[in-house]
């Protein structure tokens, strides 16, 4: 079939298309505003990351994973005392992220009141862990690489106190030499008393670095603290329940997309299906013989 026999065909059987899309859009109309509402509540949280300069901080989570989280949802189901289990409130939260730094926690529930209380409760919810999990992220690995390295700087300081010891309890007499300022070291004990004196220089470097680290580790802690106090986020606008009426429209305009296209679907395969010629070129196939007129 050539493109004038399908659009000939589609203006012969319209009615089928147009008449299918007719009763589906009214049934599913008449459905959509006869069931019980659904209603829908939104509140607004402000959530900011920024350096000690105004500059941006880096997270560690953003708003949505906060929200996504089992956490979270484990904790609202515990507040309210909701009859569904975590999972089932976290596949109901929807977070949109709005202008700069604002966020919208949205809810849907066939209650208004409940609708209210747990997009309230998500919502200040998410704001709290935002800044907690932020904030503990950041001072959890400061302190893994804290404990790492005063480990090894400790270690360096006993390995060096231990041998410094050890040398002293051998060679009591070097010792003594040492202490004496006036005394001459003898030819036999140059050596032990170079050695002595190494030791003495490991130890004091030792003792120096490991004092030195942790005089830098009170004051990165200083500045680690100053810097999580820089998660903030906080419910700007409460939630407020009002009638869902978009998933109203989106299911009769699913449903009227669907109808046309059976409709148009049937509208081919009826044609397909049909055994009577409408054209002089059928007919004039089937008797294998030329046309000498058309009958109005």
């Amino acid at each position: 079939m050539e493109l004038r026999e399908y659009w000939r065909v589609f203006k012969r059987r319209a009615w089928i298309p147009i008449v299918l899309l007719v009763v589906t859009v009214l049934t599913a109309g008449a459905l959509a505003f006869l069931s019980k509402p659904s209603y829908i509540a939104a509140a607004t949280v402000q959530a900011k990351a920024t350096g000690t300069s105004g500059t941006t901080a880096t997270q560690t989570l953003s708003l949505q994973e906060v929200a996504a989280s089992d956490t979270l949802a484990i904790a609202v189901v515990k507040q309210l005392g909701l009859n569904m289990t975590p999972a089932e409130l976290s596949k109901r939260i929807k977070v949109a992220a709005g202008h700069s730094d604002l966020f919208t926690v949205s809810i849907t529930d066939p209650s208004p009141t409940q609708a209210e209380s747990i997009a309230n409760a998500v919502a200040k919810q998410a704001a709290q862990l935002y800044q907690e999990k932020n904030a503990t992220a950041s001072s959890t690995v400061f302190q893994v690489n804290i404990e790492a390295a005063r480990a090894d700087f400790l270690k360096r300081f006993t390995d060096a106190q231990k041998a410094l010891l050890t040398f002293e309890a051998q060679n009591p007499k070097i010792q003594a030499a040492s202490a004496n300022p006036n005394a001459k070291v003898q030819p036999e004990n140059i050596a032990l008393q170079t050695q002595f004196e190494q030791l003495q220089l490991d130890q004091q470097a030792a003792a120096a670095a490991y004092q030195g680290f942790e005089q830098q580790v009170t004051t990165d802690t200083v500045q680690a603290l100053s810097q999580a106090n820089n998660f903030t986020a906080s419910v700007l606008d409460p939630a407020v329940a009002k009638p869902d009426t978009t998933s109203r429209y989106l299911k009769i305009g699913y449903a009227a997309a669907l109808a046309l296209l059976l409709g148009i679907g049937l509208l081919y395969l009826l044609e397909y299906m049909a055994t009577s010629k409408r054209e002089t070129e059928g007919c004039v196939e089937i008797i294998d013989a030329p046309g000498t007129g058309v009958s109005p």
